[in-house]
């Protein structure tokens, strides 16, 4: 019978809700490792977790008690249970003591230091079989790293970025699954590849970049998707575009055109066309790179279908600064200032690293074309992003605008910066 004064059990509630756990979870858990380290098999159940719960049960016996503490990494008495002040005759009450194991626990949720804070990696098993479920813990993993970059930038979730992959990698590889969980796997470790490598364009570590794209693209190819290979090929494109690299980076954003052909997102083929004009701008190219412009307006336009998360910056707003990119490129100052005020004006709250970006495109545009005062403003504006937003490769650029501000080129009136 239920002691009528119990009291439920809120701490261990608190852990299991932050580790990610159901009762089910928890019962498998406590199972997987006692019967690793102690070699007996697991007989904890999730009645056995609701009575714990529930405050039925304040002591747990010897058994369950241990793994609870292997799976936490806590005490007994930390996960909220009470000892009992003295058992029945026959019965000793003994201290915890260290669960004997020679692993990590299977399913203790590891954390990493990012944007100075904690951040959880999905919670995986590291032996037994992987299933649909973790999977979907991998892509909630994913969204989270592209709503991060969207606001704050890249330069602190690179390396954040790459212990995710290597966490998943670490997981697959002690782990069984079936062919579609393959699949799936494959899947998600190029998309986490590819996003790993984006960071790291974007935080300026190139060679790096390109490590996590080339992995990309061996997951990609095992899951035999095209489409991944495309969003791969379209961050290689824009770096070959930096490195001054044009026509490397009209060939590589043509060769996923050619991967998609008929089979493509209406966003990803304005992002690719857009990778081919920049490239043609790169190399003086105007009528090859404005035909591409063309091509890009025309399949944004007639966009309607769902739009995938990951696509989600790929807007008019994105369009009209790839557009703003290729008319500086081009040298038409005035016209590559209107398109980033076009810019501005579509760009969603969420996306403040392009709003960062835009700002600086912005201030450049309008200082090559002496615009010295709308420059300023511009200039400050990106600055005033600056404490949430952190992209070294536009950090570069917004540094060099100050410099030319503050040593302005004979003729011209100085400007005060601060």
């Amino acid at each position: 019978m239920s002691d009528p004064c119990r009291r439920r059990n809120v701490a261990l509630r608190k852990l299991m809700t932050e580790y990610g756990l159901t009762r089910e979870g928890l019962a498998e858990a406590i199972n997987a490792v006692t019967e690793r380290g102690a070699a007996v098999l697991g007989t904890t159940t999730a009645r056995h977790v609701g009575r714990w719960l529930s405050g039925d049960v304040t002591w747990p016996r010897e058994r369950s008690r241990l793994g609870l503490e292997a799976v936490f990494g806590r005490s007994a008495v930390e996960l909220g249970f009470r000892p009992p002040v003295s058992g029945p005759a026959g019965v000793t009450v003994r201290p915890p003591v260290p669960f004997r194991r020679q692993e990590p626990p299977v399913y203790r949720r590891k954390f990493i230091l990012g944007l100075g804070t904690l951040l959880a990696l999905p919670t995986l098993p590291e032996s037994g079989r992987l299933g649909m479920s973790d999977i979907s813990r991998i892509r909630g993993a994913e969204a989270r790293l592209v709503a991060l970059d969207a606001q704050h930038g890249s330069a602190q979730l690179a390396e954040v970025a790459a212990r995710y992959v290597e966490h998943v990698e670490y997981s697959m590889r002690r782990c069984t699954y079936g062919g579609r969980v393959q699949t799936s796997l494959h899947q998600t470790l190029g998309e986490m590849c590819e996003q790993t490598g984006w960071l790291s364009y974007d935080s300026g570590r190139y060679e790096q970049a390109r490590h996590w794209w080339d992995t990309g693209l061996r997951y990609a190819l095992l899951a035999r998707d095209s489409t991944l290979q495309a969003r791969i090929w379209a961050g290689m494109s824009r770096q070959a575009v930096d490195l001054g690299h044009g026509a490397e980076a009209v060939a590589i954003a043509r060769a996923a055109l050619d991967a998609t052909r008929n089979r493509r997102h209406r966003r990803l083929s304005a992002l690719l066309h857009t990778r081919v004009a920049l490239g043609c701008s790169v190399d003086g190219e105007k009528g090859r790179c404005g035909q591409s412009l063309h091509r890009a307006e025309q399949e944004m336009d007639r966009e309607h279908d769902e739009t995938p998360p990951w696509l989600a910056f790929c807007g008019p707003g994105e369009l009209a600064g790839q557009v703003a990119l290729c008319f500086y490129n081009l040298g038409d100052y005035a016209k590559a200032a209107q398109a980033d005020r076009d810019a501005l004006t579509d760009l969603a709250p969420a996306f403040r690293r392009n709003q960062f970006a835009t700002h600086v495109s912005l201030a450049r545009s309008l200082l090559a074309g002496g615009e010295l005062d709308e420059a300023l403003v511009s200039g400050h504006q990106a600055l005033d992003l600056l404490p949430a937003v952190r992209s070294p490769r536009w950090a570069g650029p917004l540094a060099q605008v100050r410099r030319d501000m503050e040593n302005p080129l004979p003729g011209s009136p100085e400007l005060g910066v601060r």
